[in-house]
């Protein structure tokens, strides 16, 4: 096995610094076997952590994630559940229908995350995803001998850039392994998100020929939600990236209507979705975690 995958293949093509937030967040453009299913990677830093004083928030957007903290602990709560994850060691986080409350301690962080697409995982690592919805689980647990593999050689790395590369290509390696054909449920993924959610499990069975019996058994297996769960992060994250590129609320509500019955409706959604209700939201919890990661 080569556990040095040359670096030149990694292009670096976005850094995003906020000098008063101290937080920084540097994005990878995916190989292009992995483009497919692969929606960023990105690795956010903060020399003094993420404290939880600071209400960082990362909500659902219906996408997976391996994570590796390269620099100090993340701990995150998801539905009073607390998970940790240790320092270089490597997870695998399945699809949220919940926000995760992020903190460290107060020191230099660092955190490597691979996003797949909502159908992405699956298509790769061949698990079924309604086993680890709202879930972090250690990768070693997760693909046993292949999770061994990989934590130790990204402990031995010693740049971000090298293990951006490194885990890549063991990517490549699975994919090419076995293809996996998710064109169903590719289709009626960019179907719902090409329609900000706003559209019935009914028109989805029928859009794409199959019964909404099948698409809830094949959502379950390869997605971990339902089409209607997925649907309603879709029609959620359209609001929440204009928040993140500094929209205000006052120009969100104006749209609202076109979204949801009412804004008592978005109230109650928004806040299922964050924790915490919009407009307490806008002006009063500092997120720059959440921002960063939800802007690009």
């Amino acid at each position: 096995m080569n556990t040095q995958a040359p670096t030149a293949d990694v292009k670096e093509d976005i850094r995003q610094d906020n000098p008063k937030a101290g937080v920084k967040c540097r994005f990878f453009e995916p190989r292009p076997e992995l483009r497919p299913y692969i929606r960023q990677i990105s690795a956010i830093e903060s020399r003094t952590g993420f404290p939880s004083s600071d209400r960082s928030v990362a909500a659902p957007n219906g996408c997976p994630k391996l994570i590796f903290p390269y620099d100090n602990s993340v701990t995150s709560v998801v539905e009073h559940r607390i998970f940790e994850s240790e320092e270089r060691n490597l997870y695998f986080m399945g699809v949220r229908d919940k926000p995760a409350f992020v903190r460290t301690s107060s020191r230099r962080t660092g955190c490597l995350g691979i996003e797949f697409y909502p159908y992405g995982a699956y298509s790769i690592f061949r698990k079924p995803m309604n086993e680890t919805v709202n879930s972090l689980v250690d990768i070693s647990g997760f693909l046993p001998k292949w999770g061994r593999e990989i934590t130790r050689t990204l402990r031995s790395l010693n740049t971000v850039t090298e293990r951006v590369s490194f885990i890549q290509a063991r990517l490549v390696e699975l994919i090419r392994e076995e293809q996996v054909d998710n064109r169903l449920v590719k289709f009626c993924v960019d179907s719902l998100k090409d329609c900000d959610g706003l559209m019935t499990v009914s028109d989805l069975a029928q859009k794409s020929n199959y019964s909404r019996r099948y698409l809830e058994i094949l959502f379950r297996d390869q997605v971990g939600l339902s089409p209607k769960a997925l649907g309603d992060i879709f029609r959620f994250q359209k609001f929440y990236r204009m928040w993140a590129s500094g929209r205000s609320y006052d120009e969100i509500k104006e749209e609202l209507y076109q979204h949801y019955n009412d804004q008592a409706h978005f109230t109650n959604e928004f806040k299922r979705m964050t924790g915490y209700p919009p407009h307490y939201f806008a002006h009063e919890v500092s997120n720059e975690f959440g921002r960063q990661l939800t802007s690009r």
